[in-house]
C-alpha cells in the first residue's frame, strides 16, 4: 500500500495536518518503507510526586525517538530518554532540615507507544521506573543517605492528549501514575531496609501527575 493510500485512510485531524501529511508523505516515499519513518519528538514538562507536593521539571533534551507508521491507526514506537533530574524536594514541608537535593532518573522499562484514535487524540502508554542513586539534605549536602541501586518497582501509565493530534503542534500529555515502593536503598536487616521504609513512606503512593509536550514531530 502506497504512503498517498494510507494517508487517505486517516481519521479527520484538521485541514493543516492532512495537508502536512500529504507533503512529508511525498518526501520520505523513496526514503523509507512508509510503515517505518524515523522521527524524534522533543519533550518537555513537569512531573508532580502528590505525597510532597514537589513538582519536577523535565530537563531540556528529553526526547521521544522511534518508529512513525502512517497507520490506520497513526502510531510512533520508540524510546524515551529524559536527562537525569536534580530534584529539589522539601519533605513534610520541614524548612531546614526537610530541604533535600536528590538525583532522580526515569528509566524507561518498555518501549514507549503512541496511538491517533479515530476522534484524533493521542494515548500514550509508558512504563518506567525510578532511580534515585542519591539523596542528600541541604544541611548536610556531602552526606548521600541512600545507596547508588536505590530505585523503585516498574511504573506503568498513559497519557493521553488534551487535544486532536497535529503534525505541526506539539501534544500536551497528561495522566497520572503511581510510585510503587522503593529497594535497594540501604543495608537489609529483613524483608526491606530501613531506608527502602522511609522513602516508601514519603514518596510512594498513588495520584502522582505527569504533565508533558511532545512535539512537534521531527522528520
Amino acid at each position: 500500500m502506497s504512503i498517498r493510500t494510507r494517508l487517505a485512510r486517516l481519521p479527520s485531524i484538521g485541514a493543516a495536518s492532512a495537508v502536512g501529511a500529504l507533503m512529508i508523505g511525498s518526501l520520505v516515499a523513496t526514503a523509507a518503507p512508509a510503515s517505518a519513518v524515523p522521527v524524534t519528538l522533543p519533550i518537555s514538562g513537569t512531573t508532580t510526586v502528590a505525597k510532597q507536593n514537589a513538582t519536577l521539571e523535565i530537563p531540556e533534551g528529553a526526547k521521544l525517538t522511534g518508529d512513525f507508521d502512517f497507520g490506520p491507526p497513526i502510531s510512533v514506537v520508540g524510546d524515551l530518554s529524559i536527562p537525569t533530574i536534580d530534584a529539589h524536594i522539601r519533605l513534610l514541608g520541614i524548612p531546614g532540615l526537610g530541604d533535600t537535593t536528590s538525583t532522580v532518573k526515569i528509566v524507561q522499562t518498555r518501549n514507549a507507544a503512541a496511538t491517533v484514535g479515530n476522534d484524533g487524540i493521542v494515548v500514550v502508554d509508558v512504563a518506567f521506573r525510578l532511580e534515585v542513586p542519591r539523596v542528600s539534605s541541604d544541611l548536610l549536602p556531602f552526606l548521600n543517605i541512600v545507596r547508588s541501586g536505590c530505585r523503585t518497582g516498574e511504573v506503568t501509565t498513559t497519557l493521553r492528549s488534551t487535544e486532536p493530534f497535529s503534525l505541526t503542534e506539539p501534544a500536551n500529555l497528561v495522566g497520572e501514575f503511581t510510585i510503587p515502593g522503593f529497594q535497594g536503598c540501604g543495608f537489609k536487616v529483613g524483608p526491606t531496609s530501613g531506608r527502602d521504609f522511609l522513602l516508601t513512606q514519603l514518596l510512594s503512593g498513588s495520584g502522582n501527575q505527569m504533565s508533558l509536550k511532545a512535539g512537534p514531530i521531527q522528520f
